[in-house]
């Protein structure tokens, strides 16, 4: 009934009618997001919608585009808002002591952090001590302090951040603290998972054999395991100095992941003398990225680049022409269509996305104003992303934290230089290491060297006293305005045109 429509209008038409309906389901879930609708009355907005766009075309033997966006705009609102319903609807139940780990265990500063779900269905997250031997796919029994998580009160005067609704959005309701846990059986789970994880730990321990800490933790922190890995000081370094993002498993990090990716199957069947097809290395490749996105334990960040990479990926595969934008709109949409909450109560999404935004948009129009800066190893496009991302989460940044570092923008040009060498050389040696540790001296002190760079680097930033500027609570409207004038500036500066034909080269 949507689709019999856009047979007959225009391509142009066509794109426009994709984009009304995002945006309109997006904005019923953003409107639900603060105000409780009524499930009947999202259905008898889409009751109106549909109705509107048969009344149309029964009377009128065609559809007018005014009427068909006014009709999807309803139809896409009314979704969104019966989406959101369907994702916040949970039946109290408090969870029993029973159950199985459905998630890889996180050492955190003193305890170690998983999700348990329930015997009776319900999702906790469990902390417990520091060095338990808890694994993924473990059944268990638990006992400790449970607890409905609420509102956390910024102590620097940041927002209060909604803890509650962060969780929920992973439909976890309870948390067990101060947990004492048995284990009653093991390899229960996904066995893919399980194996993936194995991997995972398998890489951080080979790491750890090469490298001595924190080098190693970082170093695992840059290609698997993000910032679960890093010690809470080396952490508050990276943070005060504004490179926290470097160790979370970003689009950047997914890049140059798949880059390599692409590269290795390349090279080994060439070295095989073997021919294959492009869409072969291209097929394997998407394999290996969602093996990897499984790996990581597939968070927002991690798979919103995941998905642009992919869309990349099946683009070639089929010969399509690449967009950055409409790569990015459909991420956006895919991932909130799966888990609505995300849009509202995941900061690590929001930030992500905005950042990605910023590649995309701002970048081409900086680079045009920094021709005195060499583009010699990259350190234009270099200076002018990171300036361009900046720009672009700090008011965000402001608003949900409080404060922001001074000294991120050179300590991300120092260290973003020499990330991917860093990943590069690091793999390279860890996967030598199950031969020979011997073998992969060269390559281990190849590493050190680069990695000692990073730590030191956000060393000095983080701890110069003046890094960190604390910012008094703003209200919501000023950011919006300052996002609207982000906005206008990219209009007016004509980069629209340049990032839709832009080919993406990864």
């Amino acid at each position: 009934m949507i689709l019999l429509p856009f047979s007959i209008m225009d391509q142009k038409t066509n794109t426009n009618s994709i984009f009304v309906f995002i945006f309109g389901f997006i904005s019923g879930i953003l409107a639900s997001s603060f105000v409780f609708i009524v499930p009947l009355i999202s259905v008898f907005v889409v009751i109106i919608g549909s109705t509107l766009l048969v009344a149309e075309k029964i009377w009128n033997k065609k559809i007018i585009k005014e009427v068909l966006f006014l009709s999807l705009a309803l139809l896409s609102f009314g979704l969104g808002v019966l989406r959101y319903s369907i994702k916040d609807f949970h039946e109290p139940l408090i969870p029993i002591s029973t159950g199985i780990v459905v998630s890889e265990p996180e050492q955190r500063e003193n305890t170690t952090r998983f999700i348990l779900l329930a015997d009776n269905g319900e999702k906790v997250l469990v902390n417990t001590d520091l060095y338990s031997p808890i694994q993924y796919g473990d059944r268990i029994e638990v006992n400790g302090k449970l607890q409905e998580p609420g509102i956390i009160d910024d102590e620097n005067g940041g927002r209060p951040f909604d803890y509650g609704k962060y969780l929920s959005k992973d439909d976890i309701y309870y948390t067990l603290n101060f947990t004492k846990v048995e284990v009653l059986s093991s390899g229960h789970g996904n066995l893919i998972k399980r194996a993936l994880f194995k991997i995972k730990r398998s890489f951080v321990g080979k790491t750890k054999e090469i490298l001595s800490e924190p080098y190693a933790s970082l170093l695992s922190g840059l290609i698997v395991s993000g910032r679960e890995a890093m010690p809470k000081d080396i952490l508050e370094e990276f943070r005060r100095a504004g490179v926290i993002h470097i160790v979370v498993l970003s689009g950047y990090n997914i890049t140059i992941i798949a880059e390599f990716m692409r590269k290795m199957l390349e090279n080994f069947f060439l070295l095989a003398h073997m021919w294959v097809s492009p869409r072969l290395v291209a097929g394997a490749s998407i394999l290996g990225i969602i093996l990897f996105v499984l790996m990581t334990g597939a968070e927002a960040t991690v798979v919103r680049a995941a998905l642009m990479v992919l869309v990349v990926i099946a683009a070639k595969m089929l010969g399509r022409r690449y967009s950055a934008p409409r790569a990015l709109l459909v991420a956006a949409f895919l991932m909130i269509l799966h888990n609505p909450k995300i849009l509202v109560f995941d900061p690590s999404f929001q930030l992500s996305f905005l950042a990605t935004c910023a590649l995309i948009y701002l970048v081409p129009i900086l680079e045009k104003y920094l021709v005195l800066i060499p583009e010699k190893w990259g350190l234009r496009i270099i200076i002018a992303t990171t300036v361009a991302t900046q720009v672009t989460v700090l008011p965000l940044l402001i608003y949900s934290v409080g404060d922001f570092s001074l000294a991120s923008l050179p300590a991300n040009i120092l260290v973003l230089l020499i990330i991917p060498a860093t990943m590069f050389l690091g793999f390279i040696a860890t996967l030598i290491a199950y031969a020979s540790s011997i073998l992969a001296l060269p390559f281990s002190y190849a590493t050190y060297i680069l990695l000692a760079w990073i730590l030191g680097v956000s060393g000095v930033s983080g701890n110069l006293s003046f890094t960190s500027v604390a910012v008094p609570s703003v209200p919501i409207w000023l950011i919006v305005l300052i996002y609207l004038a982000i906005f206008i500036f990219v209009r007016c500066s004509g980069s629209n045109k340049v990032a839709y034909d832009t080919v993406n080269k990864a």
